[in-house]
């Protein structure tokens, strides 16, 4: 369930708060971050990417490449 507050964040609010997670090492917590932040901003490329860093620390190969792959497209090119 949501709350009304969690509406209302940007997907800056959402890609912040993921950064912090992640630096935590709450990288499961910052996933689910990322993907909000996506969800409200489509062509967030940092937020794609780091979501992909974020998978890779996990050990999720698999999905961190996909994530990789849409930065890229995207045109993530660090």
């Amino acid at each position: 369930m949501t709350s009304s507050s969690q509406c209302q964040q940007t997907a800056e609010d959402w890609f912040n708060k993921s950064v912090a997670l992640f630096s935590q090492g709450k990288y499961d917590e910052a996933i689910k971050c990322y993907d909000q932040a996506i969800r409200l901003d489509p062509n967030d490329v940092a937020a794609r990417y780091n979501k992909g860093v974020a998978l890779d620390a996990l050990g999720k190969t698999t999905e961190a490449n996909a994530a990789f792959t849409e930065a890229k497209e995207l045109g993530y090119s660090g």
